[in-house]
């Protein structure tokens, strides 16, 4: 699975949990950090069913969202990862943007507004 089906134009942070960003959060290695970071926006929409699968690497993750296979690739096991760092399971991601109440929890890569 290649990291670049995954990236957007945003990059995606969680401010509610990991306030200091992914890399200080004592709970991810640098290249998790990185996927989450760059990939994290894109599957959180497919998640939420904002997005429809481009490909290969995102009907496999959608899988893996919806608890039909388990985590291999490095994108996916972030991802569960992060989910679990949240105390959220991976089955129950569809539910999630719900909990999020609609917060982008996103900038455009640039840095600009």
């Amino acid at each position: 699975m290649s990291i670049e089906s995954f990236l957007s134009g945003c990059d995606f942070y969680d401010v509610i949990h990991f306030r200091r960003g992914f890399d200080r959060a004592g709970v991810f290695t640098r290249a998790e950090a990185d996927i989450l970071r760059r990939c994290g926006y894109t599957i959180k929409r497919l998640g939420a069913g904002e997005l429809v699968p481009q490909g290969s690497d995102q009907e496999a993750m959608l899988r893996v969202l919806e608890g039909i296979a388990e985590p291999c690739s490095d994108v996916e096991k972030a991802w569960a990862k992060y989910l679990l760092a949240i105390n959220c399971k991976v089955s129950k991601f569809s539910g999630l943007s719900n909990k999020w109440g609609g917060v982008d929890y996103s900038e455009p890569s640039d840095g600009t507004w």
